[in-house]
């Protein structure tokens, strides 16, 4: 089964993938990136990708208005879920703040980021 996504609207994306439910899975996962600030409620938000020096790479919806992140997460057995709590990295403390308004998903099949 193939499935086409927009992830963004310069990205459109085509998944295709053995098992119908995992194509399924992640077109709907990558098509529903959070749309509006949990910190700050702004709806301006943008994809943002980065990689670290060991290589590991970082997929963000990344608001405009305050700068806070929202990860793409990964599970352990594949697919992908958005953390629709945002987090803004504090340079001072070097602590993060969150909101608690939508719950993530379950934490013990995850992989981190």
């Amino acid at each position: 089964m193939k499935a086409e996504v927009n992830l963004s609207p310069s990205i459109k994306l085509e998944i295709d993938e053995q098992d119908e439910m995992m194509t399924l899975h992640k077109a709907i996962a990558l098509s529903s990136p959070p749309v509006k600030c949990s910190l700050c409620q702004e709806a301006d938000i943008r994809i943002e990708t980065n990689k670290d020096k060991e290589g590991n790479i970082y997929i963000n919806a990344v608001c405009l208005g305050c700068y806070a992140k929202a990860k793409l997460g990964r599970y352990k057995t594949g697919g992908y879920f958005w953390h629709y709590n945002f987090e803004k990295y504090e340079k001072k403390s070097g602590a993060t703040t969150t909101s608690e308004t939508t719950p993530s998903a379950a934490q013990d099949d995850v992989v981190p980021f």
